[in-house]
């Protein structure tokens, strides 16, 4: 595109690419995508557990956010199976926050309406570095607690924190964990089930 601006009688013809407007509104056509993509929508989805309770939980783009209470997180609700595969163990850990002091630690799976399953019961449980760690009594493949692993899709269960610390004070705090089926499959071939 020529341009026919002239400052003089001796100016010469100003050639303007057709890229260099482009360029300038190049960064002010991104912007609104640069900034919608820093920010992730979250969802709420009420779940409900054991004895009909409903309990909101949050997702965002990395999955369930960590369930959390007055400063205690949970950083750890995951199940590994024996060197054999025949059992497995749930292993659970929280962060605390400075100064706390518990004097016991339940944890139980409260995903089936009707009725939760206790999985940790530590009545003398320590802190380390701010970090507490616990893991369950080893659950049989056929278990009927297990059941949801030979299910074919992605299995949510809620595991239900209750902390007393030495005041008496309680905190509850529900955590979600996603267990994919192909990690679900891992642990049905250990037990004979070919899917």
């Amino acid at each position: 595109m020529l341009a026919s601006f002239r400052a003089g009688p001796d100016a010469l013809p100003v050639r303007r690419s057709p890229l260099s407007s482009s360029l300038f509104a190049l960064p002010l056509l991104c912007l609104p995508l640069l900034l919608t993509s820093c920010v992730s929508p979250q969802i709420i989805s009420k779940i409900t557990i054991t004895g009909g309770k409903v309990v909101p939980f949050t997702f965002g783009s990395k999955g369930a956010e960590p369930g959390r209470a007055n400063g205690y997180e949970v950083k750890t609700a995951v199940y590994l199976p024996s060197e054999d595969g025949q059992e497995i163990r749930y292993q659970f850990s929280f962060s605390a926050p400075a100064g706390a002091a518990l004097t016991r630690v339940q944890v139980s799976d409260v995903t089936e309406e009707a009725a939760a399953v206790p999985l940790v019961n530590d009545a003398a449980p320590k802190l380390e570095a701010g970090i507490w760690k616990g893991t369950s009594e080893p659950q049989r493949a056929g278990d009927e607690h297990l059941a949801w692993v030979y299910t074919i899709t992605t299995s949510m269960r809620i595991y239900h924190f209750v902390l007393t610390d030495t005041a008496g004070k309680t905190t509850e705090i529900y955590h979600v964990t996603a267990y994919p089926d192909f990690v679900k499959s891992l642990t049905r071939k250990k037990w004979g089930a070919n899917y």
